[in-house]
């Protein structure tokens, strides 16, 4: 029974999920100031000038599915009706029902996306069971190595490069479609052979930067199960080798990688209005691109939708099948704070300790004139200042020093650190040093290393592209870390609120969150960048991580939900404490190594989501940027031309390195942070031996 509690509640949330997307989809369409209705009307009225407004007004409504004259709660009702019905509008430039369109493409994405979700989990668990069975080794080192490097450059610049070397220079694969024109689909040879052949380029750019992250988390749940018991208790049984590899290590260590698995189709899917825009490939992603360049919103929003409700079946699935997999797995059903008996132990806990502080006053009140308590077991003030100022010198110890050992005795933290430097000195000094280009300052396609006055070059336009990539990386950062810090305060703030305090308060605020982390984001920020257009780099950044914060959340409640059941969290609740108080200092500094780590993986996201808008050519080129360097060569012929190909290239290796530094920083942290190194390397500053404190060290530990 409690089951098909279970199972009904997960089926509930997707349609409240996806209630909750048609919800938006309609607010933009209807609510937003100068949004789509407005803009339809506007260019139905150019384009129809014999029309009456009534007319044009009718028009739309055809369109859109949408009254403008209608009050809104009978809009929106209607709304819901039509999509409902299946009626998502008709296409302004195919002037084709919107349905029709992405009933065509649907198929195409799912083709390529499966392989590609199939083959990058097959690879990285492979390579991840490896790397933790030859853990330590040249084997491990290499591949994770490779791992990281691969999992931080972009699917899309993976994309563009495939294209350019084996699409245009070699002429190996097709550069766009997909199949070869003239064959009729249906199961013969010559048709499977071209959709092989036109899906490869787009299934190895997903590949090729997606098996790193499998093959990284693969070796850390390996290696962990390693160390378990029930795995010694197999070796002492006599099992075979083959047998432990595969019903104890491998089962138990891939079970956590299976809901990843479900969840990245969301990536998947999200990315291929990037990779089927790329490779021209005509799916869902395809068509909701151009409905957004396009300005065609009954198909922007379609596509919108369609894509959404891919992601919430794949979730679904996952959440009603893992509990098949692992039997283990339960449901979290946590009581909230403030009720029941604890809340009555509290109360009675409070008066007794007033009572007795009262009565610990009056005896030890000995001077009755004065009435000023004297405490005869009271340490002398030089005690006390000696014992402060030992205080403060441990925490400094432990915070500053302990840390910073940690951190420099890891490569992955030192070369993280260092690019990372190397990219903030190039934004701070080297806009001082570097005079800003403008159109025609130069001679056009002057290649790399040609000249010392422009030594990466120059583009179409004569601009020097040293220039352009040091003059954009202000704007980078101010769009990093808006975006990182909107992601980690809403994260931190819900999280550490819904999993502190619990019941009905955690069950809503949940359900909010899990709408937000269903829908797509990048499609999600290109229907409200058409709509707003923001120039501002911070508003960029926000909103880019609109919706990224609720993954985080998520997690931070899981941790909320075990840090709340500390000796010292319920001591602070005992006595009184504030929730407020708790959460500040007992909660939350206790969760700051993980807030961090992942501060910076919003920054990642941050740089990968606004390249590939101003590479689209979907956020406006009010700024300087990365992105649009990229969007200008593959413009201006870069893809086809080999000696243009550096105009590509430099963008590119830049995104890239940021990418990397970022995330080899973010596993230094996690190092750092980790308790049992952190306590042996404070341990070592107190006299532990150089010996001890080396071992300590991980071997290649990613």
């Amino acid at each position: 029974m409690k089951r098909h509690t279970v199972f009904a509640k997960r089926i509930l949330q997707a349609v409240i999920t996806v209630f909750g997307v048609i919800t938006i989809t309609f607010g933009l369409i209807r609510l937003m100031p100068g949004g789509p209705m407005d803009f339809l009307m506007a260019h139905l009225s150019q384009t129809q000038s014999d029309m009456t407004q009534e007319e044009i007004a009718a028009l739309a409504e055809a369109y859109l599915s949408v009254n403008p004259e209608e009050p809104i709660h009978i809009a929106y009702l209607n709304y819901m009706a039509s999509v409902l019905q299946g009626d998502l509008g008709h296409s302004i430039w195919n002037n084709r029902p919107v349905i029709d369109i992405l009933a065509e493409a649907l198929p195409w994405t799912i083709l390529y996306s499966s392989l590609a979700l199939f083959l990058s989990f097959f690879i990285g668990v492979t390579v991840g069971a490896l790397m933790a069975y030859h853990e330590s080794s040249k084997f491990d080192y290499g591949s994770t190595v490779l791992s990281v490097v691969t999992n931080s450059i972009p699917f899309y610049v993976f994309g563009i490069a495939l294209l350019a070397l084996f699409g245009y220079y070699l002429g190996w694969f097709p550069t766009g479609g997909r199949m070869y024109r003239g064959t009729e689909p249906g199961f013969n040879l010559e048709f499977w052979q071209g959709v092989a052949h036109h899906v490869t380029l787009p299934v190895l750019s997903a590949v090729l930067t997606a098996w790193g992250g499998t093959a990284i988390a693969m070796r850390g749940n390996a290696i962990s199960v390693l160390g378990k018991d029930y795995i010694r208790v197999a070796q002492l049984r006599g099992l075979a080798d083959r047998r432990i590899a595969i019903r104890y290590v491998g089962r138990n260590a891939i079970l956590p990688l299976y809901t990843g698995l479900m969840i990245s189709i969301g990536t998947i899917i999200g990315g291929s209005v990037v990779l089927e825009e790329v490779f021209r490939y005509n799916g869902i992603g395809y068509y909701l691109f151009q409905g957004v360049s396009r300005r065609d919103t009954p198909l922007m929003m379609g596509g919108f939708l369609l894509i959404t409700i891919a992601v919430v079946i794949g979730i679904l699935v996952a959440d009603l099948t893992y509990h098949y997999i692992d039997p283990r797995a339960q449901s979290e059903t946590k009581e909230a704070y403030g009720s029941s008996p604890l809340k009555k132990l509290r109360i009675k806990l409070r008066k007794l300790r007033k009572r007795d502080d009262e009565d610990g006053e009056r005896r030890l009140m000995t001077d009755g004139s004065t009435g000023t308590p004297e405490f005869p077991f009271a340490y002398p003030v030089e005690e006390i200042e000696s014992h402060e100022r030992g205080r403060w010198q441990q925490r400094f110890q432990e915070s500053v020093l302990v840390p910073l050992k940690i951190a420099f005795t890891d490569w992955r933290t030192s070369v993280g650190l260092l690019i990372i430097a190397g990219f903030v000195l190039m934004g701070t000094v080297g806009v001082w040093l570097v005079e800003p280009t403008s159109m025609y300052d130069g001679e056009q396609y002057i290649r790399p290393f040609q000249t010392m006055e422009h030594p990466l070059g120059t583009d179409s336009n004569g601009q020097d592209l040293l220039a352009l990539t040091i003059h954009s990386t202000p704007t980078m950062f101010k769009m990093i870390f808006a975006g990182a810090i909107f992601t980690t305060v809403i994260a931190t703030i819900v999280g550490t609120f819904t999993g502190y305090v619990g019941g009905s308060v955690d069950r809503v605020l949940m359900t909010i969150t899990d709408i937000a982390m269903t829908i797509p984001g990048l499609p999600l920020v290109m229907v409200l960048a058409v709509t707003i257009e923001p120039t501002n780099p911070y508003l960029v950044g926000i909103l880019l991580t609109i919706n990224a914060w609720a993954g985080l959340a998520r997690t931070i409640r899981s941790e909320v939900l075990s840090l709340r059941e500390e000796s010292y969290v319920e001591a602070s609740r005992i006595m009184g404490a504030s929730t407020p108080n708790i959460i500040n200092k007992d909660i939350v500094p206790n969760l700051m190594p993980y807030i961090l780590i992942n501060f910076v993986g919003a920054g990642r996201g941050v740089i990968f989501g606004s390249v590939a808008l101003y590479f689209l050519g979907i956020l406006p080129f009010s700024n300087q940027n990365w992105g649009i360097m990229l969007n200008q060569a593959y413009e201006g012929g870069a893809l086809v031309s080999i000696s243009l190909f550096y105009w590509l290239l430099i963008p590119m290796v830049v995104i890239s390195l940021l990418s990397i530094g970022l995330i080899l920083a973010a596993q230094g942290l996690d190092r750092v942070f980790n308790v049992r190194i952190r306590t042996r390397h404070t341990a070592g500053s107190d006299g532990e031996s150089e010996e001890d404190t080396a071992s300590v060290q991980p071997q290649s530990n990613l």
